[in-house]
């Protein structure tokens, strides 16, 4: 067992190793053999091992006939022969990446997949759970069984998550077989794969490096003119990662409004080539449009790959043109609407002078009249005879001649 555990010392993680979580980690009844690799600190670290019964395991205290313990400087290497089913914890002040490695009658099994992959590629795979090398197909024990696929960059990404029932891209329910159909929207960088497969009793995943490069074919769209009734797309090969003669572009053209479509398919064999250009030229309509597409290639070592092109937008617009009836006559309306204009204003401005001219009538017009009233009133105070002198008048005898 010793021996085993330097072995592992030296190849610690394999493609099935399963993560270690939140110092958390579940063994299920078919395992024959768990290695548990804890990366710490420091030599001095304390590790314990919880079982599933809550019985603990030490360094210094553990049953020797199935427990091979191996302490380094800042790592622990624990095997454990026929280990408890259930779920397990280590308490310790972890870092980096802890793993465990079972010997199990039970194993995932991946179809090829390519460490050289491209920006917006398809790549469809097969998973497998395997029982002494044979396909598990037990309905019961692949009923909840889910197929994750992650890439772990800067960040995790989960790409798909399929079961074994029959729907989307798996074929059939419950043959053992997953199938999972990954779209790497991802920007060019290394990526570790992650597929992982899990029900309630058990966990298996599986590892892969994985490189994404450019997309080896890119396109452009140009406007032949201003007004134009038509479009050029012009398609660049990249020469070293994929054979020209491969090509086979299948893309739509639709309109904004959905009305208008037409397929457009390329076969690069059949096409002429400019050193690694084809330029075509569509005729369209007035209209604004959308382009997408994929591409079907091989590569340079053979392999065959499908990837997404990017969508664009474009429009292609009418010219704007005046017949010269219709200007003439416009000319003529914006005469008529001037001169009415004129006579308006005109018009306004005689109402106003008119009703200006009433005002100050009206305001001479009155004071002359208060003016006259009280002249009047005047005239008639001073020819009125006061009542003493209408008295003295009445009382002095008349004379009789």
């Amino acid at each position: 067992m010793l021996s085993t555990i330097s072995t592992l010392a030296h190849t610690i993680y394999a493609p099935n190793d399963i993560p270690l979580l939140d110092n958390r980690f579940r063994i299920d009844p078919n395992t024959e053999q768990v290695t548990i690799i804890l990366n710490h600190f420091k030599k001095s670290q304390k590790i314990v091992l919880v079982q599933p019964d809550g019985s603990k395991l030490y360094a210094e205290r553990h049953p020797k006939a199935t427990v091979a313990w191996l302490n380094k400087r800042d790592q622990d290497i624990i095997t454990i022969q026929q280990p408890m089913p259930g779920p397990w914890q280590a308490i310790a002040n972890l870092h980096g990446d802890n793993r465990i490695q079972l010997l199990n009658p039970i194993s995932l099994e991946i179809g090829k997949l390519p460490l050289k992959t491209y920006h917006n590629e398809y790549l469809t795979t097969h998973v497998s759970l395997l029982k002494d090398k044979e396909v598990i197909t037990n309905k019961d024990f692949l009923n909840n069984a889910k197929l994750t696929v992650s890439l772990v960059g800067e960040t995790k990404k989960i790409i798909s998550l399929y079961k074994d029932d029959g729907q989307y891209y798996d074929a059939l329910p419950f043959d053992g077989i997953l199938t999972t159909r990954m779209f790497i929207n991802l920007k060019p960088a290394r990526y570790l794969l992650s597929i992982k497969t899990k029900n309630n009793i058990f966990i298996r995943t599986h590892n892969n490096d994985m490189v994404v490069f450019p997309s080896p074919l890119t396109y452009k769209i140009q406007k032949l003119t201003d007004n134009t009734t038509s479009v050029k797309f012009t398609f660049t090969v990249d020469n070293a990662e994929i054979l020209p003669e491969s090509v086979t572009i299948d893309s739509l053209i639709e309109s904004y409004d959905g009305k208008n479509k037409k397929q457009l398919i390329l076969h690069l064999a059949d096409q002429h080539l400019e050193g690694n250009k084809l330029t075509i030229e569509m005729p369209l309509e007035h209209e604004i449009y959308t382009y997408s597409g994929s591409v079907f290639a091989t590569t340079k070592n053979g392999r065959e790959i499908n990837f997404k092109l990017p969508e664009r937008t474009f429009e292609l617009t009418a010219p704007y043109k005046v017949k010269p009836v219709e200007l003439q006559a416009d000319l003529i309306t914006v005469s008529e609407k001037m001169t009415n204009n004129e006579n308006t204003k005109q018009t306004s401005q005689y109402f106003w002078w008119l009703i200006i001219t009433f005002v100050i009538f009206i305001v001479i017009a009155t004071i002359l009249i208060i003016y006259i009233i009280k002249r009047k009133k005047k005239n008639a105070s001073n020819n009125e005879l006061s009542l003493e002198e209408v008295i003295k008048e009445n009382l002095e005898p008349t004379s009789i001649e």
